[in-house]
């Protein structure tokens, strides 16, 4: 990435040190041009069979939940990538549009194309669902979706009775050839539906049931129990795997605009922030003897190696980077193919070592029943995820101004039962007092 290409975010931010932040790459910019290497230099290496879809799918497969540059996606078809995810809900339909427009004069049967659907979100009813799939395939200028998810269901909702009949209708029709769910664990939306659950029971029950063909989940090097076993769930049912939110490293330095606004303003840092820079300073310090322990410049030996770590497994079919970018694209297929080295392997061991702590686990949940106040502290640590690591400030922002249970505010100050109850040792109340501080403008 050129600097010249880099903006800031919100115009505070700046790069201090690598910090934890739960998957993706940051990325500043929406460049438009033409890709800076050679297509015919990175292509995809591998494909891998989709479960019982039968589909070879490339092992790197394209995220459009940012997705809003239809040249990126172009190109990433030339160089091998059949593997598209998308949503209704993305970008506000303009992800789906972006692939119906990159998919002119191509082979619709040469792509699988997912797409999802959200069940707190829009009519649920037999008739409503079938309408909104017709409004997906509209959007994207094609006859079918190669599968249709649910968008992070509730336990509950994997047996939706409006959805099941709705796809049995639709797949008779030749409309959807499959079905599929994604799952990052316990979620609270913005109708205040939810329900607290554990992601590997969702995706179990959804296995047990028969009828999802396709699962896409949380799996990286520092999450790995849940994931894990969810892979040898998905195996016994013969589902296809997909994943998300692979790389749980990036830069960023959220913390520093908001400590410069109280200074800004002449206002007191009170006690409990006082404790939160110093846990950032902790924080900054860890990052930089890692770094030089390891002769490391920058995040992107560590993020090549979680990403090599994801595709070293069997049992992973494709994992899905949100992308938008030419310098994403490039990034992640040129690691087709490649499997995770001893010493990547050792890199990342001693990361999790010394800097697992600064990453609260995506789909984990552990502490939430311990806080007395009810705080959803998955649902926030996500949305400061799209915040940070995939620079979706503004959808970020709105869902967490819809929350309909508590938010961070309280945390700063609280008697920290989350973090007695992290079996990982998270700084909780630290990250979550982040989490509010760049999720408001206050």
């Amino acid at each position: 990435m050129n600097p010249s290409d880099q903006v800031s975010r919100r115009g505070f931010l700046k790069s201090t040190g690598m910090a934890v932040v739960g998957g993706g790459l940051v990325s500043d910019h929406r460049l438009q041009g033409a890709p800076t290497r050679k297509q015919e230099e990175i292509r995809v290496r591998e494909y891998r069979r989709l479960g019982r879809t039968d589909f070879d799918v490339s092992d790197i497969g394209f995220g459009a939940g940012t997705l809003n540059n239809t040249n990126v996606l172009q190109v990433a078809l030339d160089m091998g990538v059949n593997y598209i995810d998308t949503a209704e809900l993305y970008t506000n339909g303009a992800s789906e549009r972006a692939v119906g427009e990159a998919m002119q004069g191509r082979d619709r049967s040469s792509v699988f194309i997912t797409t999802k659907i959200y069940l707190g979100v829009g009519g649920t009813t037999k008739e409503a669902i079938e309408q909104r799939l017709q409004r997906c395939l509209d959007r994207m200028q094609t006859d079918y979706v190669d599968c249709l998810m649910l968008h992070g269901p509730t336990l509950e909702q994997v047996t939706h009775e409006g959805f099941h009949a709705a796809a049995q209708e639709l797949k008779a029709e030749g409309k959807v050839r499959f079905l599929g769910l994604s799952n990052h664990g316990t979620e609270h939306d913005l109708e205040g539906l939810g329900s607290d659950y554990r992601m590997e029971d969702v995706i179990g029950a959804a296995a047990a049931d028969g009828r999802f063909d396709v699962a896409l989940f949380v799996y990286n090097f520092l999450q790995k129990e849940q994931g894990e076993h969810i892979i040898e769930m998905c195996a016994a049912h013969d589902m296809g795997v997909t994943l998300m939110k692979t790389n749980p490293v990036a830069f960023a330095a959220e913390l520093d605009g908001y400590v410069a606004r109280l200074e800004e303003g002449d206002r007191e840092i009170p006690d409990a922030l006082a404790r939160v820079v110093a846990e950032r300073e902790a924080q900054v310090a860890a990052v930089d003897a890692f770094k030089a322990r390891h002769n490391l410049h920058s995040e992107a030996e560590v993020r090549d190696a979680a990403t090599k770590f994801v595709l070293s497994h069997s049992g992973v079919h494709s994992t899905c980077p949100s992308i938008n970018t030419f310098d994403q694209l490039e990034t992640f297929v040129a690691l087709s193919g490649q499997k995770l080295a001893n010493a990547d392997a050792s890199m990342l061991e001693s990361y999790e070592a010394s800097l697992g702590r600064f990453y609260c686990r995506h789909a984990c949940g552990t502490c939430e029943p311990a806080c007395p106040l009810h705080v959803p502290v998955n649902t926030i640590m996500r949305y400061n995820h799209y915040f940070v690591a995939q620079g979706r400030e503004k959808h970020a922002m709105q869902e967490y101004a819809r929350l309909t249970r508590k938010n961070a505010e309280v945390c700063a100050n609280c008697s920290g039962e989350c973090e007695a109850a992290c079996p990982h040792n998270v700084p909780v109340r630290t990250m979550l007092t982040r989490a509010h501080a760049n999720l408001t403008l206050g």
